[in-house]
């Protein structure tokens, strides 16, 4: 389904009438209109997974396990997380807490050339920021994954900046709040939208029902139970602003949420090419940073790429000009002295490749599946038609399993896989060629001056037009050999395609100057100024 296909569902579901009441009185809880917090999980299901399908049928054990999850990792983690904090006889500026992903922990080298683990998308802010003088306290949810705990213990023993695990900040007086805001929803589903024919009509028409009622019974008291966690991170931590990524997921929403109710001003990061999360129709966003019902709940500001994207969210989307700001993306400044930084000799020797033959990199994009398996299946049949080259591949941080292995087991064909948390900027100075579908590292590519085919297969939908210009995009698995060959051999459509990238990068990547870092920064100082004159 594409974003405009879904808004346009949206707009119907969200325009329906029970009982006298729109959808969003429906979902309003306490001023707060939560359609916003879960209109996102709606747009992906196909088919009820097993999950839903189990917390439908056994939905008495539901808050029982819920309840066992929250206390033994509360304990745990504090448990673990008892270590004094970064001492210091300066007195700070300001507390700046950042929501920090654990599929963010990566190995990078730095912009002196040193190679690192840590947070690759941060790491550079938070560099500047403690400069600045700034504390600086990152946090995130421990999961429910080995890789969580893991990267959870890697932020902890790393020295310089405090990590805070989100679960610590859940209590007996959280779970009552849950508890109370379950009952609501329950009710509200039950008493209201279950016996509304007209509306189930409509859900199931887009296989939407299962989903909605798993949200109304579930996923609705979890919204309201991490927000009141949220809100007593704010009064523990007491930042003086709070800075994020994916601020369209539930947590990012959540935390923006509990930010406005506690007075503390938000930032957001642009983190990949905009979408539906961030399309909300006008009217839905209030113009004076409003977010009781109806309104959504946006970030104070948002800091993008380039003036695309500002564009996107101002003119397509419904975010006041006042509330976007140009800035470029801070782990962009690396691509500006990348020639400094990295080398295709090393790269080469590493991973025991030949540098004098051609490398072709092929990026997953963490797509549910059989999508991603369409992808890098169609990808590989075609590579084994090129002679000399070699093909690397590097999967998505946030690939669940390694399920990748078995597709170049199947096409039996000779493949360098890289870790998940491999430097991705590393390989694309090294390699000729990207092959990707519409993953943001397509900019950075063109960013470097690599020729990309974009390969996106007729089931999957095009998240990113954009590149249709400074790309070979190819639909069908058998146009992708004449495409690589075209983009690998032929001198006038490289030359092509660099020219076209040239406008692109101005318009997706801001200024080449390595100085995006410094201009949010520069953003966070600003807002801060403003809320000390507030």
């Amino acid at each position: 389904m594409r974003p405009e296909e879904w808004l346009a569902i949206e707009q119907k579901i969200l325009q329906s009438k029970i009982s006298g009441r729109d959808f969003i009185e429906l979902t309003t809880y306490r001023g707060i209109a939560l359609w916003w917090f879960i209109r996102y999980r709606l747009y992906h299901p196909v088919k009820p997974s097993p999950l839903v399908k189990a917390m439908l049928t056994h939905s008495f054990f539901t808050p029982m396990v819920d309840f066992l999850y929250d206390f033994s990792t509360l304990i745990f983690c504090k448990l673990l997380t008892v270590h004094p904090k970064v001492g210091t006889n300066k007195k700070k500026k300001g507390k700046i807490l950042v929501s920090a992903q654990t599929k963010q922990w990566q190995s990078f080298h730095d912009l002196n050339g040193q190679l690192k683990k840590s947070d690759a998308y941060f790491d550079y802010l938070i560099t500047e920021l403690k400069k600045r003088n700034y504390e600086v306290v990152t946090v995130y949810p421990i999961g429910y994954s080995a890789q969580g705990l893991r990267i959870m213990i890697y932020r902890l023993i790393q020295g310089g900046t405090i990590h805070r695990v989100f679960n610590i900040y859940w209590s007996i007086k959280t779970w009552k709040k849950a508890i109370e805001a379950k009952r609501f929803f329950n009710k509200v589903w039950k008493k209201t939208l279950k016996n509304d024919e007209k509306l189930i009509n409509l859900l199931r028409r887009y296989q939407l029902g299962p989903e909605l009622e798993y949200c109304f019974n579930h996923i609705l008291e979890r919204v309201v139970k991490r927000i009141e966690m949220a809100k007593e991170m704010i009064e523990r931590e007491k930042p003086d602003l709070i800075m994020l990524i994916n601020e369209y997921s539930p947590f990012g929403l959540e935390l923006v949420a509990a930010s406005k109710l506690k007075n503390v001003p938000s930032l957001a990061l642009q983190h990949g090419n905009l979408g539906l999360g961030n399309m909300y129709s006008k009217g839905s966003i209030s113009e004076h940073k409003d977010m009781k019902t109806p309104y959504c709940v946006i970030p104070d500001k948002t800091a993008v790429f380039g003036q695309y994207y500002y564009d996107f969210l101002t003119k397509i989307s419904a975010y006041p000009p006042s509330r976007v700001a140009i800035t470029g993306l801070p782990r962009h400044d690396i691509l500006a002295i990348a020639h400094r930084i990295y080398s295709r000799e090393n790269f080469c020797a590493t991973l025991k490749l030949n540098p004098n033959k051609r490398i072709i990199l092929v990026i997953t994009e963490n797509v549910p599946a059989p999508k991603g398996e369409i992808f890098l299946r169609g990808a590989l049949k075609a590579l084994k038609n090129l002679a000399d080259v070699q093909i690397v591949i590097k999967p998505h941080p946030g690939e669940r399993g390694e399920w990748y292995n078995k597709i170049v087991a199947d096409e039996n064909i000779m493949v360098t896989v890289l870790p998940k948390d491999a430097e991705t900027f590393e390989a694309l100075y090294a390699c000729d060629l990207l092959v990707a579908g519409f993953s943001t590292t397509i900019t950075e590519a063109i960013v470097l001056g690599k020729p990309v085919v974009s390969f996106l297969p007729k089931e999957s939908a095009d998240f990113a037009p954009h590149y249709k210009e400074v790309t070979l995009r190819v639909h069908k698995e058998d146009d992708l050999v004449s495409a690589l060959n075209k983009a690998l051999f032929n001198e006038k459509v490289k030359a092509k395609l660099k020219k076209a990238g040239e406008k692109f990068v101005t318009e997706h990547a801001y200024k080449r100057d390595g100085k995006a870092t410094e201009r949010v920064a520069n953003l966070v100082e600003e807002m801060l100024k403003e809320r000390e004159s507030d």
